[in-house]
């Protein structure tokens, strides 16, 4: 590595798209560790209009068992985040919402997730790229309409 610290723009014009879901399953991988997936949580990939990964974070204080008030509590603070970071030209930024926990197969509760992370991104216009679990086996993606769609 150089000492030259100086971010390189036209480093992330040659990112991948997370509109490709094993393209987003590889930077879920690898950017929640074993602890986070013990710990569980929420994680959100805030990306440009091209699918373009510019922000991640990982929410861990969110209840395993959440309600549908908590979902739609999370998933309206995550879209709020992509309407303020968005811009007039390209729109609010679009959205991967990923969630977390140790072991287990897709069950009711991430159905639950899913579908108001559907319904919060629709509600204000924030494109929602995919919704996927993640434990210690790997990451997934839930169906989704296409992007066409």
């Amino acid at each position: 590595m150089s000492d030259d610290t100086r971010f390189d723009g036209g480093m992330r014009a040659q990112m991948p798209s997370l509109h490709d879901p094993d393209v987003a399953n590889d930077v879920l991988d690898a950017f929640l560790d074993p602890d986070d997936r013990i710990g569980g949580g929420l994680a959100f990939l805030f990306c440009d209009d091209d699918g373009r990964l510019l922000q991640p974070m990982l929410v861990s204080d969110v209840p395993e068992r959440a309600t549908d008030r908590q979902r739609w509590t999370a998933m309206r603070w995550a879209t709020g985040l992509c309407e303020m970071a968005g811009d007039e030209h390209n729109g609010p930024l679009s959205l991967i919402v990923a969630i977390v926990r140790e072991t287990g197969p897709v069950r009711d509760d991430d159905r639950a997730w899913h579908q108001v992370a559907l319904d919060a991104c629709a509600e204000v216009g924030v494109p929602l790229i995919a919704v996927h679990v993640v434990t210690l086996e790997g990451a997934l993606v839930l169906p989704t309409a296409s992007r066409a769609a």
